[in-house]
């Protein structure tokens, strides 16, 4: 993060980051510790996305400074939050370890820490969020399917050729499946 918003180089670059609830020391912009399980244990179940600009501590102990951000709790779906706790209760179980009873409130959220400034709204910075990780999920696909990762050439020419094809096949081919979907039985 400290990285992105340095000014060297190419300059100052914003950032979306998912973070788990223990990923990051926070502080309040006063300077004082900042908990983000209290305040996700007093969001009411079922509201929408929650915002709050805090400090983010980055880099060692000697050469620590505070990074300001916006930090996004989402509340999930039930389903996925009964799902996840039991996930971490198994996990817990079969590695015989004692479960931090923060991990099961933080079980409930989506956490996000950004650098967009603040008249970027929390619910579009969520949907930018969905759509990056959509965006992974097709070249995931990408990769097993046609072997997009591993180029058979060696020359530039030949590896945009061969890479050209491939997406020109992929592309008519979800064409002529979308349309097969969508014709009726």
């Amino acid at each position: 993060m400290q990285a992105c918003l340095d000014a060297s180089g190419l300059g100052s670059r914003d950032f979306i980051v998912r973070v788990g609830w223990k990923a990051l020391a926070l502080r309040t912009m006063d300077n004082t510790p900042f908990s983000l399980i209290d305040q996700m244990q007093t969001m009411p179940p079922g509201s929408g996305p929650q915002e709050w600009v805090v400090q983010a501590v980055v880099g060692g102990r000697k050469q620590s400074r505070l990074l300001p951000v916006r930090l996004i709790g989402v509340p999930l779906p039930p389903d996925k939050v009964e799902a996840t706790r039991l996930k971490l209760t198994r996990k817990a179980s079969k590695h015989q370890d004692t479960l931090d009873p923060r991990s099961l409130v933080a079980a409930g959220f989506m956490v996000l820490v950004t650098s967009l400034p603040a008249d970027i709204p929390a619910g579009e910075i969520c949907a930018a969020y969905r759509l990056r990780w959509q965006i992974e999920l097709a070249f995931k696909r990408l990769k097993s399917l046609i072997h997009i990762d591993r180029l058979p050439t060696r020359t530039t020419a030949g590896s945009l050729s061969w890479l050209y094809a491939h997406l020109i096949m992929l592309l008519l081919t979800e064409a002529i499946c979308q349309e097969f979907l969508e014709s009726s039985p």
